[in-house]
């Protein structure tokens, strides 16, 4: 027996406010824009009122429509950010940036969490993945680990 789905945790840095300003000044309606990526206009007016937030691949559709950048839309401080706010910053789901780095939707997960170590090769996998400095993941990666005791 399926219980509720899981309500989603709010996307980290989402601005609604900035997606209703970039649609505005480009002269769209909610309907246009709507239309333009694949979704309801109710869902674009839940976007814009904080009832709800974009899927990474909704959120690049969107930036694509309206010429603007992802961080326009997700505004994390680089001294912040996660990895899955770099996966979700480049635009991507976690099974495209699993297919991408050849590794599976459950231990990319584990290590969005900070549940799973990084590995060399997994550092490397996501950097490729994400079009990143391995570097960068790291840190981000460090982020989300809980401070050690």
């Amino acid at each position: 027996m399926n219980g509720p789905s899981p309500v989603r945790p709010p996307l980290n840095g989402f601005q609604p406010q900035a997606l209703e300003i970039a649609r505005t000044v480009a002269g769209l309606s909610r309907g246009a824009l709507s239309r333009a990526i694949g979704v309801d206009p109710s869902t674009i007016h839940n976007w814009e009122t904080s009832r709800s937030h974009p899927q990474p691949e909704h959120l690049a559709r969107i930036a694509e429509k309206l010429g603007i950048a992802l961080d326009c839309l997700i505004v994390v401080p680089e001294n912040k950010r996660t990895v899955a706010d770099l996966r979700i910053l480049a635009g991507l789901t976690q099974s495209q940036v699993a297919h991408r780095s050849g590794l599976n939707t459950t231990t990319l997960g584990r290590i969005e969490r900070g549940e799973s170590s990084l590995s060399d090769r997994h550092a490397a996998a996501l950097a490729d993945a994400l079009h990143l400095e391995e570097e960068m993941v790291r840190s981000a990666y460090t982020r989300t680990r809980p401070p050690t005791k």
